[in-house]
């Protein structure tokens, strides 16, 4: 694991190809340094430098390092995933997390949606080798990254229980059947929508709405951004999703078929959740982005 708090320009690299959280934006002229936001410099390194120290074995199981680049003083609202050769790199920025939509937990979220890029395989960008598609990342995020760097703090994840939103809380009641695991689900989901409000300050569409799912269903899996109703409905989704997951797999990567291929889709359906093992709208990935073939 490489760690590289930096506070200048972001180090050059080469690589193939990159992965973004947000599309570009003019955001970064609203930010302010000095201004008290809900995410400080000194939680902005804790989040990075504990994901890193939890992800980091993991990305080295798929024979890769990870690098942590944390550029505090960086203005830019976004955050990156790239890769140079066998280092695999995740590049978070301060005017992101300076954002007043964004909260400590929202920006661990970022983190975790950047390593979904890498790890949390089909559906894969078109044409491209590593990185997953947009929705397939915010999916991992909630499904799989935050449940593991926040499964054991139990006293942090109560404190939800009684804040959340009713359609929340009654959802992730339905599903987790632990007072535990329901904390955990409601502490992601309110997570997820600092990350709402974060999209939709760009502008695209209406505040996102936990009671207000997007009707629209797409006939073409969509790979870059949705919209920001869209997002918070996968990210709600990934919370709810209690399929297993097996962090030595990236599923359908590398497919004999070919990672947009079905059967790269069939593989990858038995670490989401879907129709197969029985698991229910609300659970798997909404279809405003995601149109399944098989």
């Amino acid at each position: 694991m490489k760690i590289t708090l930096i506070a200048g320009v972001l180090l050059g690299m080469i690589h193939s190809g990159f992965a973004k959280i947000l599309p570009d934006n003019n955001l970064h002229l609203e930010d302010n340094l000095k201004a008290v936001n809900q995410v400080t410099e000194e939680d902005f390194k804790r989040i990075t430098g504990e994901i890193a120290d939890i992800y980091s074995p993991i990305v080295a199981l798929h024979g890769a390092s990870l690098n942590m680049i944390a550029d505090w003083k960086d203005s830019t609202v976004n955050a990156y995933a790239s890769r140079s050769g066998k280092t695999w790199n995740v590049k978070m920025f301060g005017g992101l997390a300076r954002r007043k939509e964004t909260t400590p937990d929202g920006f661990a979220l970022v983190v975790c949606h950047e390593l979904g890029h890498h790890l949390a395989g089909f559906p894969f960008y078109r044409g491209g080798d590593w990185a997953a598609s947009e929705g397939q990342s915010d999916y991992f995020a909630t499904h799989v990254c935050a449940r593991r760097i926040w499964s054991r703090q139990a006293e942090e994840n109560a404190k939800y229980r009684n804040i959340v939103n009713k359609t929340v809380k009654e959802e992730c009641d339905r599903v987790w059947h632990s007072e535990r695991a329901q904390d955990l689900c409601y502490r992601i989901s309110f997570a997820s929508m600092s990350l709402g409000s974060l999209l939709a300050s760009l502008g695209w569409d209406a505040a996102p709405a936990f009671d207000t799912p997007s009707s629209y269903e797409i006939s073409t899996t969509l790979t870059s951004h949705p919209q920001a109703q869209c997002r918070l409905d996968t990210y709600f989704q990934g919370s709810l999703c209690n399929q297993g997951y097996d962090i030595t797999i990236i599923p359908g990567r590398s497919h004999a078929d070919g990672q947009e291929s079905e059967g790269a889709e069939l593989d990858a359906a038995l670490y989401s959740c879907s129709g197969f093992e029985g698991h229910d709208k609300r659970q798997r990935r909404p279809r405003c982005w995601f149109a399944p073939e098989i």
